[in-house]
């Protein structure tokens, strides 16, 4: 996209200069024609005529590039010459500058979380209370709050924050690769980690008492083998116990369950509590603003940071954006609390009675609490109106994340879609369609929605003669009414309102595109909380403003 914008840049530059050129050309066949009554040669005109085309072009782009990174864009009317088109790319610039940006602050915050979270996953060999290694996970766990909170990380004092970090790295390079370290770096890690978290942690890192994450223990000097009570014999000199783990290594011997057994236990355990991660995220940010926000506010604050946040279902959603987008789902649970008081309290206090794995019991706690929602939080039945709610909160401001747009302009059609199936692409490719017959007929999108979740599309108009809109939605060869229409009016026309149906099985004409309402939403969602759906999604343009026949009237939700 820098690219792109630097290419129409040079073209604005250039332009400029040719319409300079033109101007003064333009000038002098002005006076010939007043003098002598001289008509401008035709290879004047051709050029003006060129020129013209080359501007229409350019506004085009800059117009595109400009929805695609979510710029306010103008009417084309607005755009009527260079001087206007200036301040625009210049506003997408900024606005590519700022998106680059933020995705080297999310990288950066990956990293850190990454470093935080092996930190926490620590363990001392001999004492699990070990207080300086406490105390440096107290830190971390401090830090790590603040990093994966967006809006607090940014109001914090962010490169603090992470100039922190290298801390933590020290701590683990020295429990990790201190025998590869040279005298130089192991004095330099050492004095770094004492001044950070005590003496007394980095002894133990040194001597090996720490474990981090995904690597082994220490190894711990072989014993000999059982003997009966009454004659225990004292353990071997070490070069003697060496050799005899030499010999006997090719002996297969059962032993007791090791630390390192015990580990790997404990670290079955974090997996079965991380895999309810999407609901304590959730329930974190739910807690934090649950007093001091309403619905709506919450609703663009945190569709505000990810607008694809329903798009994404709830038990993956810690897999995007390092597990940060997880916490927006903190409006489905203030959803449902609204509809069933005190529900979030019961589904915490059910955790009480779940044992995962065991038999008729669910495999996993975050399966447990999922389950929960289905059935007590009813939410197979209630996940239209949450949709009806986010659809009402979040548009126009900050707006949801769509699957595709229409542009209806006077003279052409743009169909916006991306180039990749990816959940919250950013990227658009652009379709342009001249002819009526591509431009008002139905267009057709195929929608893949996993359980529970709602992909959003949008048709926009900037013309003077209103259009017809026609929406039809199918599953299979069946006609349903998954779907939400929400119409917004034109800029300026406050006799207008913004109204929200559902769609009719049969489908919902809607008239006025233009004239009547300026853009069109259309939330489409699966209730279904097991099974993926692939829907057929209908868009038909029309000139005609009528109804279509046999369509009935949308119904209002």
């Amino acid at each position: 996209m820098a690219a792109t914008t630097a290419d129409f840049t040079k073209r604005l530059v250039t332009l400029t200069d040719r319409f300079a050129g033109l101007a003064v050309r333009l000038a002098d066949a002005a006076r010939e024609l007043e003098v002598a009554g001289r008509p401008p040669a035709d290879a004047l005109l051709d050029e003006v005529a060129a020129a013209r085309a080359e501007f229409a072009d350019l506004r085009a782009r800059v117009l595109d590039a400009a929805r695609a990174a979510s710029v306010p864009v103008p009417s084309i009317a607005e755009v009527e010459g260079l001087r206007a088109l200036e301040p625009l790319l210049r506003a997408v610039r900024e606005a590519i500058a700022a998106e680059e940006k933020r995705r080297e602050v999310a990288e950066v915050r990956r990293r850190a979380l990454e470093i935080l979270d092996r930190v926490l996953g620590i363990s001392h060999q001999d004492d699990p209370n070990f207080t300086a290694l406490v105390q440096c996970k107290s830190k971390a766990e401090e830090i790590r709050r603040v990093i994966a909170d967006p809006a607090a990380f940014e109001k914090g004092n962010s490169e603090a924050i992470i100039d922190s970090t290298p801390s933590f790295t020290a701590l683990l390079t020295l429990i990790e690769g201190r025998d590869l370290l040279d005298d130089e770096k192991f004095a330099a890690l050492h004095d770094t980690v004492s001044q950070s978290f005590g003496r007394s942690l980095a002894v133990a890192a040194t001597r090996g008492k720490l474990i981090a994450p995904g690597s082994a223990p220490a190894a711990e000097r072989p014993s000999a083998p059982p003997a009966p009570p009454r004659a225990a014999s004292p353990p071997p000199p070490a070069e003697e116990a060496v050799g005899s783990a030499a010999r006997v290594a090719p002996v297969a011997v059962a032993p007791p369950a090791s630390k390192g057994e015990e580990s790997t236990d404990a670290e079955a355990g974090r997996a079965v509590d991380e895999s309810g991660r999407w609901w304590v995220s959730a329930w974190a940010r739910w807690t934090s603003w649950k007093s001091t926000l309403s619905f709506g506010d919450a609703v663009k604050q945190e569709l505000g940071k990810y607008s694809y946040l329903l798009s994404v279902p709830i038990q993956k959603s810690t897999d995007y954006e390092e597990g940060l987008l997880s916490y927006g789902y903190s409006i489905l649970l203030e959803f449902l609390e609204r509809q069933n008081a005190g529900f979030v309290a019961r589904a915490l206090n059910s955790l009480k009675a779940v044992t995962p794995g065991a038999p008729g019991q669910p495999q996993t706690v975050g399966a447990h609490l999922y389950r929960f929602l289905v059935t007590e939080g009813r939410l197979s039945a209630q996940y239209a109106d949450f949709v009806k709610a986010v659809l009402a909160a979040a548009v126009p401001e900050p707006g949801v994340w769509t699957t595709a747009r229409i542009l209806e302009s006077t003279m052409e059609t743009r169909i916006f879609t991306h180039p990749s199936n990816r959940i919250g692409d950013t990227e658009h490719n652009s379709q342009r369609l001249t002819q009526d017959r591509q431009r008002f007929t139905d267009h057709r999108f195929q929608v893949a929605l996993a359980p529970l979740t709602t992909r959003f599309f949008a048709v926009a108009a900037d013309l003077r003669e209103p259009r017809s809109v026609e929406v039809k939605l199918l599953d299979g060869r069946a006609e349903i009414d998954h779907a939400w229409l929400l119409t917004m009016p034109p800029a300026g026309r406050a006799d207008l309102k913004s109204e929200l149906t559902r769609l009719a099985p049969e489908g919902t004409p809607l008239p006025g595109l233009g004239k009547e309402y300026a853009t069109l939403w259309t939330a489409v969602f699966n209730p279904d909380p097991d099974v993926e759906k692939r829907y057929d999604l209908t868009l038909g343009l029309r000139k005609d403003v009528r109804p279509a026949t046999g369509a009935r009237p949308a119904r209002v939700g």
